[in-house]
């Protein structure tokens, strides 16, 4: 009997060790809800005093060998300089000396303001569209010396879409994420009737790219979706400028709730434009008062870089762990902070 004893409580433990052993297997992140991190920036050297930070700001970014990419968010300076050939040479260099893989989506500063009233004289805003994807997408790989395959809209059976190569989605650990050409100066519209024609079928393009992106993202059973653009899509909220009548982002913004709601897991759009650092909702109306409103959607939060004067840059923690999956830092560049009295 005492060593059918020793023998069934030898058994029990082993059955309980086997036990503990699957749950905690199964609590275990998955090779695809794996923990990693990225960078985020841009709006940056506007100024050729910005430069030396700008360098810093890459340099600073090389320094965290854990990050898996680096996303642009556009502007790459201000028009009078990218507007032209050189700055487009130069930060494509600075691209591609990273050791990350860079992402890239384009800003009004290098194309849509390339014009007389920007004080860019003789300036053709759709040759310099032209040039940014003659350079910075010419093929289906980021930039930057490790380089990460991309799928681009340029792919779609659609020759409509052929054009698009800026827009670009990847997964890495169960995350989908999305670029889509947004930009500031109200989206191109409203200027000339060639910039209308031109935003009208861009935003046909965005709009089918970002409803493809999240039913890839649905289908993938992906934890979350990071939207990356360059434009402030909410000017209603300081210090933006008014937004214009018409927007040239009400149609986009729309999209990108519709898709919110119906995703149902968390989602941030990430855009640059306005050089001011936020994380924030603003899928929020102020109730009318006496009345107790709507809650905001809870599974959004708009993400601003931080931009020029400013030169640092966002690190993003995702996070298997994390109900909310991202968690932002600002890491702020010793080099560029300025001596005050």
């Amino acid at each position: 009997m005492e060593k059918f004893c020793r023998i069934r409580g030898s058994t029990i433990i082993a059955v309980i060790a086997v036990f503990f052993t699957a749950l905690c297997v199964a609590q275990r992140p998955t090779a695809q809800e794996q923990r990693f991190t990225f960078g985020l920036i841009g709006d940056l050297g506007y100024f050729s005093e910005h430069e030396p930070w700008v360098d810093n700001v890459f340099a600073d970014l090389n320094r965290d060998p854990s990050l898996s990419f680096v996303a642009h968010v556009g502007d790459l300076s201000r028009p009078i300089f990218g507007c032209t050939d050189e700055m487009v040479a130069k930060r494509l260099s600075q691209f591609n000396a990273s050791i990350h893989p860079m992402i890239y989506t384009p800003g009004d500063n290098e194309w849509t303001d390339c014009h007389d009233k920007q004080g860019i004289k003789g300036g053709n805003p759709f040759e310099r569209l032209a040039k940014l994807r003659s350079v910075f997408f010419a093929d289906e790989q980021s930039l930057g010396k490790k380089k990460m395959s991309l799928v681009r809209q340029s792919r779609s059976t659609d020759p409509i879409f052929a054009k698009y190569r800026e827009n670009a989605r990847w997964d890495i650990a169960g995350v989908t994420f999305i670029t889509i050409h947004v930009v500031g100066s109200n989206n191109g519209l409203g200027r000339t009737p060639e910039a209308d024609e031109e935003y009208v079928e861009r935003t046909k393009a965005n709009l089918t790219w970002l409803r493809e992106g999240f039913a890839h993202a649905s289908s993938n059973s992906s934890r979350a979706v990071m939207i990356i653009t360059q434009a402030n899509i909410f000017p209603a909220y300081p210090p933006s400028a008014p937004e214009q009548n018409p927007s040239g982002f009400a149609e986009i913004r729309g999209s990108v709730e519709k898709e919110v709601r119906a995703f149902g897991k968390p989602v941030v759009l990430v855009h640059g434009d306005t050089h001011y650092f936020r994380i924030d909702n603003p899928f929020h109306q102020r109730p009318k008062q006496g009345t107790p409103g709507e809650p905001a959607i809870e599974n959004f939060l708009r993400v601003e870089t931080i931009g020029t004067p400013n030169h640092h840059w966002l690190h993003v923690t995702v996070d298997p762990t994390n109900p909310n999956v991202f968690a932002f830092s600002p890491r702020i560049v010793t080099a560029n902070v300025p001596k005050r009295q």
